[in-house]
């Protein structure tokens, strides 16, 4: 055997004595997230521009050394997301639900909040606006069925202007149409960044339903890596707020709007939020307490059930989870005491066609006919 064959067999001895040829190490789990493929400012599949949710899960990924994988899901409802994302076990995290929620009683759990969102109010930097009283005798544009749109409707002396989307509320700006535009904060700071070369100012605004955290959602059992992402949320605590400037957030101190009182302050459910699946605006302050558990109206019927849900999501900033409200003109559940055997037709009117004089939007043009009638059927379950 020639040196060169001595010297191999030396060092392969030597190598399995130092361990040199032992396995490779088995590649960390990967993280496994959940997110809108075409939903900026949070998220996007591709482009030069990922989106917050995705630059920071790709952050946290780096920090817990694991390789990241998506699952891409277009939605315009949140409950319907999680229910055929992560709730199906498709991923392990989702980049970002509400802070406050029912979602961890439905199989997730929650990090703690990483980051603040609300509505803005989007105007003219010579539009000097320090509270309500600056927008009396202006005209100003809002997403329908929004909390600012349900706020402003009992205003006197402001003009508002309804819209389908945040983008049309602030076209209706751009076109002069309106003297400023309230929409949903990230949205409106984003657009006025990318679409209006940063031509407005964007000022945050603090009201019922118009403030709250976004936290990340990870599946029950999993609390190794529900424990793992929020040590990573908190050590990225300075990039997240680089991210929030990156995509044009409104930041600093709300302007009150509204004068909230404890005794009025429902948390708002995900129908108020016009910018996505992933996030939702919340209350600061906690729910209104709600009966106990006992005393609740049965909600077998599967119709009863269904049309629950949809009332939780969409009417409960106004009127309570389950139509119970501790202020008394807007608890729904004294209807046929106040308007006798006749209320069904006076609720299913009133849904239809709103009543702006009390700030409730109409519903016609959001709900069918089937949905309106399963809203009085679930009305009629939870009667005194």
């Amino acid at each position: 055997m020639g040196s060169r064959g001595l010297l191999g067999s030396s060092f392969i001895a030597a190598a399995i004595a130092a361990g040199a040829l032992a396995a490779p190490a088995a590649q960390a789990d990967p993280l496994r997230v959940c997110a809108d493929p075409d939903n900026l400012p949070f998220s996007k599949s591709e482009g030069p521009e990922r989106g917050l949710y995705i630059e920071l899960a790709e952050l946290v990924a780096k920090r817990l050394g694991s390789p990241i994988e998506y699952t891409w899901w277009l939605t315009h409802n949140q409950r319907r997301a999680t229910r055929n994302t992560i709730l199906q076990g498709n991923c392990d995290a989702v980049f970002a639900l509400p802070a406050e929620g029912e979602y961890k009683a439905r199989g997730l759990q929650r990090t703690q909040p990483f980051l603040e969102l609300g509505y803005a109010i989007v105007a003219p930097p010579s539009f000097a606006f320090a509270g309500l009283g600056d927008l009396k005798g202006k005209r100003v544009s809002v997403q329908i069925q929004t909390p600012p749109h349900i706020f402003l409707s009992g205003q006197e002396g402001v003009t508002i202007s309804s819209w389908r989307s945040a983008d049309e509320a602030l076209d209706a700006l751009a076109r002069g149409e309106v003297d400023a535009a309230i929409v949903w904060g990230p949205v409106g700071g984003y657009e006025n960044s990318r679409r209006f070369n940063s031509r407005w100012r964007v000022t945050p605004v603090s009201g019922q339903g118009m403030v709250g955290h976004v936290a990340v959602a990870v599946r029950k059992g999993k609390d190794a890596l529900a424990a793992d992402i929020e040590k990573a949320l908190s050590d990225l605590e300075g990039e997240i707020a680089k991210l929030a400037d990156k995509y044009g957030f409104p930041r600093g101190k709300p302007v009150e709007l509204e004068r909230r009182s404890s005794l009025s302050d429902t948390a708002p459910r995900v129908a108020d939020v016009p910018a996505g699946a992933w996030v939702a605006a919340a209350d600061r302050k906690p729910a209104a307490r709600t009966k106990p558990a006992e005393e609740q109206p049965p909600y077998a019927a599967p119709a009863v059930a269904e049309a629950r849900v949809r009332f939780n999501d969409q009417c409960s900033h106004c009127h309570g989870k389950d139509g119970f409200s501790p202020v008394q003109e807007r608890d729904l559940r004294r209807l046929k005491l106040r308007y006798d055997d006749k209320w069904p037709e006076t609720a299913k009117a009133t849904i239809k066609g709103g009543r702006q004089d009390k700030g409730m939007p109409s519903w016609k043009d959001a709900l069918d006919e089937q949905q309106i009638e399963g809203l009085v059927g679930f009305l009629k379950a939870i009667q005194k």
